[in-house]
């Protein structure tokens, strides 16, 4: 199996690393990260309308590409739905916590936006006491202190934040839906029993418009659940490959 893996808002690629590793050594399937414009090593490419043009060049990926599977969290389960759903494609999906109809508590973003961007520049500063502040201000998605790490702080602090305060309105105010048109039945939709960010209201909403995909809650868990538990990620990971 030839599986993509999409990281979500303010993360990287390298947030799969060992996800990609430990996957590989199985040898049930090829891993690609997939990482977009704005965050990690990829260079901002969009100053408007990114969440269009990151649909846009998702598209364009996979006409180059041939996956079998796409493994998505948050924005990028966003993404990555409607690139399948409005060309009619068929991969399996497995979507983690995807944001589908918008996030209401985040659409202030709108309005605060230049305080928002000076608010991750300001944590963006490579100093002790910034990061621990990342970690702090992280708990709004992931729910055990203990599960953070180096690599949310790098993330961070390598994003563009013109980038992530723009599509994080974009989000926030995201009314897409999907088609009756668009009918796949290898989606499988994955949330958090204890996720701030993403509610049961609109996951059930997703699961309704996708003719009834299953949807798997995990226990314990928030919005990131390659944080907060990751052998139990990696486990249902593994089956939905095989399955």
């Amino acid at each position: 199996m030839h599986l993509l893996v999409v990281h979500g808002w303010m993360h990287s690629a390298d947030r799969y690393k060992d996800l990609k590793r430990d996957l590989e050594s199985f040898g049930i399937c090829k891993v690609e990260l997939y990482e977009f414009p704005g965050f990690g090593n990829e260079p901002t490419r969009y100053k408007d309308r990114i969440l269009e043009h990151y649909v846009k060049d998702m598209q364009q990926y996979l006409k180059e590409q041939s996956f079998d599977g796409i493994l998505a969290h948050s924005m990028g389960g966003n993404v990555v739905l409607k690139a399948v759903a409005e060309a009619n494609r068929g991969e399996k999906l497995m979507l983690l916590s995807p944001v589908y109809g918008g996030i209401r508590f985040l659409k202030p973003a709108v309005f605060f936006g230049p305080l928002l961007f000076w608010g991750i520049r300001l944590l963006q500063i490579p100093c002790a006491g910034m990061g621990l502040l990342i970690r702090v201000l992280s708990l709004l998605t992931v729910n055990q202190w203990s599960a953070m790490d180096r690599q949310l702080v790098e993330d961070v602090r390598r994003a563009d934040a013109s980038t992530g305060v723009k599509i994080l309105a974009e989000l926030a105010s995201d009314r897409w839906r999907v088609k009756e048109t668009y009918r796949n039945e290898r989606v499988m939709v994955v949330l958090g029993e204890r996720d701030r960010v993403i509610s049961r209201k609109h996951i059930k909403q997703l699961s309704t418009d996708l003719g009834g995909c299953p949807v798997k809650i995990l226990e314990r868990t928030g919005h990131t659940a390659v944080l907060e538990d990751y052998d139990r990620l990696l486990e249902l990971v593994g089956n939905w490959i095989v399955g």
